[in-house]
């Protein structure tokens, strides 16, 4: 087949390059819905995570608030614990250091007379005493001692001073622990 062109050149070279310019907007344009197509797209999202963001906040305020309450009820569950200790002290209730007390004054034979004992917050026992003779001095260390009757709350005991008066009376400090 023959194809004869009548047009002048610059004609179909003009035709051209608009064909190639209408090829290029398009693809311009197309590029530009596309980004606009992700622009809206990225804010779309950001509107969803947003949303998101705003409900995980409002939960974490209320698990704040609920610690924050528990605390205050751990604080006052402290609180109404220690009046309780205070309370059983008060009614009776045994104590470490009464039952140390008793214990001790179970297990000093007779004929030994305790001037003073105190006894601090760790159950350590100080004595003041006053024995007859040195048999008896050493009864009341032995039987301190012994770990059968003493229930192995006593572990050692320190002579803090010792004195011998007039007639053969001892005096003596003793450090129970």
């Amino acid at each position: 087949m023959i194809n004869i062109n009548l047009l002048p050149q610059e004609f179909t070279f003009e035709r051209s390059k608009k064909v190639r310019f209408f090829k290029i907007q398009a693809l311009g344009v197309a590029i530009l819905l596309f980004f606009i197509f992700l622009s809206s797209l990225t804010v779309a999202l950001r509107i969803l995570q947003s949303r998101n963001i705003d409900l995980v906040r409002t939960k974490l305020s209320a698990v704040e608030q609920r610690i924050t309450s528990e605390i205050d009820k751990q604080g006052s569950v402290l609180l109404v614990k220690d009046r309780l200790n205070t309370i059983n002290q008060f009614l009776g209730v045994s104590s470490e250091q009464a039952s140390i007390y008793k214990l001790i004054t179970s297990l000093i034979p007779a004929g030994v007379l305790v001037s003073n004992m105190s006894i601090d917050k760790n159950s350590d026992v100080t004595l003041q005493i006053t024995v007859p003779d040195a048999n008896s001095l050493d009864n009341l260390i032995s039987s301190l001692l012994n770990t059968e009757k003493n229930e192995g709350k006593i572990t050692k005991i320190d002579v803090e001073n010792l004195s011998r008066a007039q007639g053969g009376i001892y005096r003596v400090g003793l450090k129970v622990k």
